[in-house]
């Protein structure tokens, strides 16, 4: 191998391991969130603030199914859950990835919508992996929300979806309870 490959090979771990550690710092779980979730069981506070969170659930979509996910976060809040998504969370100015890693480490949960434009979607991709490994190691709830055939990822398959693909109205609110119930055990 030439010095350009070495160097290279070199530049390319480098950054491979500091994008893992970043990472790491944005889905690390916080050790107040323990002392915090004793506090908040024992004043009988929501689940959000039980585990130490600002926020019930985060929610990962891509911008092509803003109008779908509209209608899901105003149901969600509805039912009294705090529901951070892009636009309520970012403010012009803000730093993006800190803003977006700052909401999935406070949102007690996670959702994410499944769309071929979500699966297609870098930033998506970049969300699912901090919200999968905040799932699995900090043992917070991964909900999938399938609303147009795709294929899912190997650890979202792992997961019992919400199916949204061809359900009449009444399926519909049906599927929208069983989110909420889950968010709010």
């Amino acid at each position: 191998m030439d010095t350009a490959g070495v160097v290279l090979t070199a530049i390319g771990t480098v950054a491979g391991l500091a994008g893992a550690y970043f990472a790491w710092l944005a889905v690390r779980p916080r050790r107040k969130a323990k002392a915090a979730q004793t506090s908040a069981s024992s004043t009988g506070q929501g689940k959000a603030a039980a585990v130490g969170a600002k926020y019930d659930v985060f929610v990962s979509y891509a911008h092509e199914d803003l109008d779908w996910v509209l209608g899901l976060a105003t149901q969600l809040e509805g039912a009294g859950l705090v529901v951070a998504r892009d636009e309520v969370i970012l403010k012009p100015g803000d730093l993006l990835v800190h803003t977006i890693e700052e909401a999935i480490r406070d949102s007690a949960d996670s959702i994410l919508v499944f769309s071929p434009a979500s699966v297609a979607s870098g930033w998506v991709q970049q969300e699912y992996a901090a919200l999968m490994q905040r799932s699995i190691e900090a043992h917070r709830r991964f909900i999938p929300v399938v609303i147009e055939d795709v294929e899912l990822p190997a650890f979202a398959a792992t997961r019992y979806y919400a199916d949204f693909r061809d359900v009449s109205d009444t399926e519909y609110e049906r599927v929208v309870a069983k989110i909420i119930a889950a968010l709010q055990s």
